[in-house]
């Protein structure tokens, strides 16, 4: 978690003063309860935490001051008590930056603009960092926020390996699959733009031969069986039909996304770990 200015970024020092910026910046532009960040920086709040909070906003505004990011203001919200707002347009803040290109890929991936989408895709995974908020301070609930956001980053990989399928060359599209699959080895969706792309450049026994490592891996870890989606990928890939293959890898992208939606309550956004400001 930093804040950015002339290409030169600077985090706070302070644990908890990041991840006051973290938890303020999830909805820039918008009044967060003191309540509601308190809750956000700690599961059991110290007897001291309205005075430490206090003191990690004065700091914090203090940071933005310097750098001439953003502005935190704070007023009376009636019973409420003090309401903060950190206001920043959008292109200065990363996640939302990031979810914006991450949609925009995936849009023009949906149409098949495939080169636009690696491209797009390609500057979104520019702006991250690692597991995001892992540098700062914060209560299991900003935890669950921040979860979401890993989530968006792992999807913006996995869409990028099947723009890359398409945009060319293929081989490319087998080393990103790949890389994701070392990450996540029990994700579906890579598997499947494996077997893609290996049918794509030809190597049909190498597609196949993914289909049964993936397959093993699940029986081994999970007990159960590759969904029916891949299956037909897999006899789309026999039967080497292209048409076919492109079509079950866009089904598997809308199931996957429909699961992330709903495990998230309706919203899979995301950002890198350092949130700009």
């Amino acid at each position: 978690m930093c804040i950015e200015t002339a290409g030169v970024e600077r985090a706070p020092a302070s644990v908890m003063v990041r991840g006051a910026l973290t938890a303020l910046s999830l909805d820039p532009g918008t009044g967060m309860s003191q309540t509601r960040l308190l809750e956000l920086l700690w599961d059991e709040p110290p007897a001291s935490a309205n005075a430490n909070l206090r003191q990690y906003v004065s700091r914090l505004r203090k940071e933005l001051l310097v750098a001439g990011r953003g502005v935190l203001s704070g007023r009376r919200a009636g019973r409420l008590g003090v309401s903060y707002q950190l206001d920043a347009p959008d292109c200065e803040v990363d996640h939302r930056c990031f979810a914006e290109l991450v949609r925009t890929g995936r849009r023009l991936l949906d149409t098949g603009y495939s080169v636009e989408s690696e491209r797009v895709l390609g500057r979104a995974l520019a702006l991250w960092r690692g597991p995001a908020g892992v540098d700062a301070a914060g209560s299991a609930r900003l935890r669950r926020h921040l979860a979401a956001f890993d989530t968006l980053w792992l999807q913006c990989r996995e869409d990028l390996a099947e723009a890359a399928l398409y945009a060319g060359p293929c081989a490319q599209a087998v080393l990103r699959a790949r890389s994701v699959i070392a990450d996540h080895p029990l994700r579906e969706r890579p598997w499947a733009v494996l077997m893609a792309a290996h049918h794509s450049c030809g190597e049909l026994s190498e597609a196949l031969a993914a289909y049964q490592e993936f397959r093993r891996l699940l029986r081994a870890e999970l007990g159960v069986e590759p969904s029916r989606n891949l299956a037909s990928l897999q006899s789309a890939v026999l039967n080497r039909s292209a048409i076919a293959v492109q079509s079950l890898l866009a089904a598997i992208r809308t199931a996957d996304l429909h699961a992330a939606l709903h495990s998230a309550g309706g919203s899979p956004l995301g950002t890198r770990s350092v949130t700009t400001v």
